[in-house]
């Protein structure tokens, strides 16, 4: 039996590897390659629906078939704590950084660029090689290959594997000690970032102390929101803005305000406020394009005290309540009632975690792994569609559910909520 499922999965994998092929051949576009001048991301757009499956399948089936290969025994012995050492190493000793694209650099070159022992440069570097990272073109000469070249060329991109390696996995590593510590605690300073860290401040209030990690975290951040699966026409197409008229919306805990310029820009008689803390406020302020100024507002607001713009059509969510436990969730939403008028709109757009085995293992995998992220940076976890209900209904159960769905190649979910009116 074990014999013919391998034979099925090679089989798939063969089929669906030729579909992608024959795709990017057709398309003129390069093969998937780790050379040098290899392509930095997948050409497939999300919109090709068979093509894009068929490249999920082929990540969920190799993944799969080499876990049967392995064996039980050697599949848990592969997850060891060496996994991220070599990319914490490359990103704290910036090794990557120190020769150019394109050239080599001997053990001793890097050593002599790092600081560490050339012996300590060797151990790092060929272990990051069987994870992908560099070449060895012969033997003791160092060379880039794409993904090394990518955290050379891409800030962003550097600063998401610098805070994943170094602080996500220190928190990672805490998170045990912080369930027997606090236990039951929905507390985001009672966290394993925060014993890793050793501070009695939530994230938030930590990074706001140390720029440089912010300025990582903030870059972290965006290589999730701007990838595909988070294009703002998700949020534009997929809520019917167009129906408020003259209609107000609070883009609550907005940010830079990217998603209501992009409801303004589409929807000329909507109006938005965008509330944030004042150093976003002040960041971002400025730069709403001239046009839309009179339609585009700042506001400095903390959605953990009392919502001031009153009897707005809609306010709105995103990415927001998926930081915070229940217990503050629930805070954010009471803080909303003194201001809301009956029909008012609560729009979320945010993560829902499916019912296992609807997703690929892959994407699943992606998802739980941020539930997993949220609880160790904040306390806080992922929902399912049944744990946002009784969110909204805990908090107050004048809060009805209207309705929800996940858009076609987005990454979040649109829960529509309406405020049924005072007593």
């Amino acid at each position: 039996m074990c014999s013919s499922q391998i034979t099925q999965l090679a089989s798939r994998i063969a089929a669906n590897t030729t579909l992608v092929s024959e795709y990017l051949a057709g398309k003129n576009l390069p093969l998937p390659s780790f050379d040098l001048d290899g392509p930095l991301d997948t050409l497939i757009p999300k919109e090709e629906i068979a093509i894009e499956a068929a490249r999920v399948a082929i990540i969920d089936d190799t993944e799969e078939l080499r876990r049967l290969v392995l064996g039980p025994r050697e599949h848990l012995m592969s997850f060891a704590h060496d996994v991220l050492l070599s990319q914490q190493a490359i990103v704290r000793f910036k090794l990557a950084h120190s020769f150019p694209v394109g050239g080599e650099a001997s053990f001793a070159d890097l050593a002599s660029a790092s600081g560490l022992t050339e012996t300590t440069t060797r151990q790092l570097v060929r272990y990051a090689i069987t994870n992908g990272i560099f070449t060895e073109p012969k033997r003791g000469v160092i060379a880039h290959n794409a993904v090394s070249r990518l955290l050379v060329e891409d800030a962003v991109i550097f600063d998401w594997v610098a805070t994943a390696a170094d602080g996500g996995w220190q928190a990672a590593s805490r998170i045990c000690d912080a369930l027997e510590q606090f236990p039951g605690s929905e507390e985001p300073n009672e966290t394993g970032y925060a014993l890793a860290h050793n501070t009695d401040k939530p994230i938030y209030e930590y990074l706001a102390m140390h720029p440089d990690k912010a300025r990582r975290f903030a870059n972290m951040m965006r290589a999730y929101t701007t990838g595909t699966g988070y294009e703002l026409s998700h949020v534009t197409d997929n809520f019917p803005w167009g129906e408020l008229g003259n209609g107000v919306v609070v883009d609550v805990g907005g940010s830079a305000g990217h998603a209501s310029i992009a409801i303004a820009r589409k929807f000329p008689s909507v109006s938005c406020v965008v509330q944030d803390f004042a150093p976003v406020v002040q960041s971002f302020s400025d730069a709403v394009p001239a046009e839309l100024a009179d339609r585009v507002k700042f506001e400095v607001h903390d959605f953990m005290t009392e919502q001031p713009v009153k009897n707005a059509d809609v306010y709105f969510f995103r990415w927001i309540f998926h930081n915070w436990s229940d217990k503050y969730s629930i805070k954010i939403l009471r803080n909303l009632i003194p201001a809301l008028k009956p029909g008012a709109k609560i729009v979320v757009n945010d993560n829902v975690l499916p019912e296992p085995g609807i997703l690929s293992k892959w994407q699943e995998r992606h998802l739980r792994s941020m539930d997993l992220t949220q609880m160790l940076i904040q306390n806080a976890h992922e929902r399912e569609l049944d744990d946002w209900k009784d969110l909204f209904e805990k908090a107050d159960a004048r809060f009805h559910f209207q309705w929800a769905k996940q858009p076609q190649g987005s990454t979040l979910w649109f829960l529509v909520f309406e405020w049924a009116g005072k007593d």
